[in-house]
């Protein structure tokens, strides 16, 4: 064309196509492909997305998509297929951009000028923002120009903003002329900075620190604008943290830090602490833990005080809890800081130490109740307020770790609130110490009166620390009195309010551990419950949250093993003897303990006692020794299923072992039906029924069978209720009770068809029709 233009002898007529549209480009696509125009509404729909409906973009988007195989022929279908989901991300290749470019470099000056500086605020910018700085960029009116290029069709304006309509303009609009965006970007900053200094909202505040980004530190050479800035950072990265934006925080922070001068800690050193606090929480917040350490190590080499490294302290020691890269070590708590702070603990804590700690706390509160918690005053004191969040975590951690210095630091957590006042951090404090009460008194009373209390302390100060408080409450104490089901979605809303504010921290994941097993030993629908769990785990991997993934592991195994298939993240559903043995060598008592009664409950469900006698014979009775009083929620199965299966081991061979075990779970379980009816008796009753069996009581075990299933089904454990009908079906089969044993063995399949155990209802199904024939 430029050869043709060149010759003199030759007229050339210059034709403006117009690009086309949406229609157009369908029957573009149709045509080429020989298909009807309905099948490629789709497709066409996201090309004229993509090209404007330039007839040159099309064709050669067209051939990309060809080259790259997301748009191939099936010779096998006799079809076109394409992939809409990977094309909708396709970028568009240099050869049609390059075309757009020269589109745009032949608009007047003042449009071009105005396009360009559009470009400076990103894809959009809002009238409010462009009245600030129309007319002070020479004689540009930036709003003229742009109304000019909305009817060109390359930018919409709105009653409230102009934006591109499309990001192919947004990026030929920034590599046009370079250098004159950087002196726009410059002057658009500086403009902003001075019109609202005295009054930035969070939108403009944001923009701003978008720009300095845009512009980047090397180009920003006076210290003193250098420190505005960096200052104006580290304002919008604590907006950005507070509203749980974890990502645009760490890029605020990123930028801050690296307008810091040589010497900052020296010359600017609130400004720095600030940031790499800010720097550990945000990265650690998205599990970017080599970033997060390299910002605590900074406070740590360059803090001038112990009261300045407490922030990055508490990030560490959440972060060594939640990976498992520390065991259990007194530094691991933070007990190294909590003494600068005046707060010691014993190195090696004894019972009698523990037990009258925790009878001088419950003397002390002996006059507090839900209703004089309001006169309690508000803690002031800013050092026992850091010293109140770092017994906070310590607590965590001493639960995770089941060390004996949790009740010593929960004690501590309430004695000092009684004495300077409450924080945001004592709804936590009362929590762990009523579940201290519930374990080490056994006064389920008066743990969950403390419990009830440390709810209405969240209420007070309307405490972000929601999560921990409810996953300590509802998941540790309350459940031993209150209906388990009635639990659960209190569990679920910690986990949920935790998930939403986009920093799921340790209490967060323990919630939805919590809730999973409780959930499973409720007889909540399986498949349900096994996709909340799958996305549970897939949310501890990505945080790096290695321990609670793990400690998910075993319920998500026994969810899909009862139901059969691969519900989970994992293809081995089953838990092996080695595995076992394994975790309490890796993950000591508390895994184990999940793993166990998992195991248990999956191996009598599917009635292979034989494969449990083992294990049993091991387990049951060194959980029972090694306990060292801290309450689990899974004794409760561990007693339920161990109860069950040394019952069927004594019946068969009067091994005085096995009775012991089960004797001794039949008095646990009386111990807690005393507490709630609801949650224990029915697994009472099938023990005593069992037992009753197993001496040949042949009409006591009868009826407290029959009361065992009445009180399942009342109290809603439909899988305690099948198993109740199944043990109870084998034990009329032997005495000669051959109808009702299939009728309730016919109650027991429905009840597990309810519960979602699809692999045992196959196999019932396949028993009952073999008995038939």
């Amino acid at each position: 064309l430029q050869q043709m233009q060149g010759c003199c002898n030759v007229s050339v007529t210059e034709i403006a196509v117009q690009d086309l549209s949406s229609s157009d480009v369908n029957l573009m696509i149709s045509e080429a492909l020989c298909y009807s125009q309905r099948l490629t509404r789709s497709l066409a729909d996201i090309v004229h997305q993509k090209t404007v409906g330039n007839p040159f973009f099309v064709k050669e988007f067209l051939n990309d998509l060809t080259v790259e195989n997301l748009l191939v022929y099936s010779f096998s279908q006799r079809m076109w297929e394409w992939n809409e989901d990977l094309i909708e991300s396709r970028i568009i290749s240099d050869g049609v951009a390059e075309i757009l470019i020269r589109k745009l470099r032949r608009l007047p000056k003042d449009q071009l000028s105005g396009l360009t500086m559009l470009s400076c605020f990103g894809s959009e910018v809002s009238l409010e923002v462009l009245n600030l700085v129309k007319n002070s960029y020479g004689r540009l009116d930036i709003l003229q120009s742009l109304d000019c290029i909305a009817q060109a069709g390359l930018v919409k304006r709105t009653d409230e903003k102009y934006c591109f309509v499309h990001d192919m303009i947004l990026h030929a609009a920034r590599t046009i002329d370079e250098n004159e965006r950087m002196i726009m970007m410059k002057w658009l900053l500086q403009t902003l900075v001075m019109r609202t200094s005295e009054n930035c909202d969070d939108a403009i505040l944001f923009i701003i620190v978008d720009l300095i980004s845009r512009i980047g530190p090397n180009r920003i050479h006076d210290a003193k604008s250098r420190m505005l800035y960096a200052n104006l950072n580290l304002t919008a990265a604590t907006k950005a943290i507070q509203a749980a934006d974890f990502a645009s925080a760490s890029a605020c922070i990123e930028c801050g830090i690296s307008l810091l001068d040589v010497g900052h800690w020296e010359h600017s050193y609130r400004l720095s602490l600030d940031l790499f606090n800010h720097s550990a929480l945000a990265e650690w917040a998205q599990g970017n833990t080599e970033r997060m350490t390299k910002s605590i190590d900074e406070v740590f080499n360059n803090a001038k005080s112990i009261d300045d490294k407490l922030r990055a302290a508490e990030i560490k020691l959440d972060y060594q809890g939640m990976t498992g890269t520390l065991g259990f070590q007194p530094n691991a708590l933070g007990f190294d800081v909590l003494e600068q702070l005046g707060e010691c603990f014993p190195s090696s804590p004894k019972n009698e130490i523990i037990a009258q700690e925790l009878l001088d706390t419950k003397q002390r509160l002996g006059g507090l109740s839900e209703s004089s918690l309001g006169s309690l005053p508000i803690m002031s004191d800013s050092k026992k307020i850091q010293t109140m969040a770092l017994l906070e975590n310590a607590v965590i951690r001493c639960y995770q770790w089941h060390s004996k210095y949790f009740c010593l630091i929960a004690c501590r957590m309430v004695r000092i609130t009684l004495q300077y006042g409450s924080s945001k951090y004592s709804s936590f404090g009362f929590s762990a110490t009523a579940l201290c009460f519930v374990s080490v008194f056994g006064d389920f009373a008066g743990g969950s009166a403390l419990a009830r209390m440390s709810l209405s302390l969240l209420k007070i100060h309307n405490s972000r620390l929601l999560t921990d408080t409810y996953t300590m409450v509802y998941g540790t104490v309350l459940l031993w009195r209150d209906p388990l089901q009635s639990v659960l979605p209190h569990l679920l809303d910690a986990y949920r309010i935790a998930e939403k504010s986009g920093y799921v921290g340790t209490t967060g994941h323990a919630s939805a551990m919590f809730y999973s097993y409780r959930a499973f030993f409720s007889g909540l629908q399986l498949s349900s419950l096994g996709k909340e769990v799958a996305q549970f785990m897939r949310k501890s991997e990505r945080d790096n949250r290695h321990v609670m993934t793990l400690s998910f592991l075993p319920v998500s195994k026994g969810i899909s093993h009862i139901m059969g298939g691969s519900t989970t993240l994992h293809t081995n559903d089953s838990i092996e003897d080695e595995e076992l043995d394994q975790v309490v060598n890796d993950q000591g008592l508390v895994v184990l303990e999940c793993y166990l009664v998992i195991r248990l409950c999956c191996d009598i469900v599917f009635r292979r006692f034989d494969a449990l006698k083992s294990i049993a014979r091991k387990y049951l009775e060194y959980l029972e020794r090694c306990g060292n009083g801290i309450a689990q929620y899974v004794n409760i199965p561990r007693h339920f299923y161990g109860g069950l299966i040394s019952l069927h081991f004594y019946r068969e061979n009067h091994d005085q072992f096995w009775l012991d075990i089960a004797t001794h779970s039949i008095s646990k379980l009386e111990t807690w039906v005393a507490e709630s009816v609801w949650n224990f008796e029915n697994k009472l009753l099938l023990l005593q029924a069992e037992n009753h069996y197993a001496f040949g009581e042949m009409e006591d075990a009868a009826t407290k069978y029959r009361l065992a299933i009445e009180s399942s089904h009342t109290h809603r454990f439909v899988h305690e209720e099948a198993l109740a009908c199944e043990q109870a079906a084998t034990f009329h089969m032997e005495i000669g009770n051959s109808d009702l044993a299939d009728d309730l063995m016919k109650r027991a399949l429905e009840c597990y068809r309810t519960w979602g155990a699809e692999k045992k209802v196959e196999l019932l199904e396949r028993q009952l029709t073999k008995r038939d024939n």
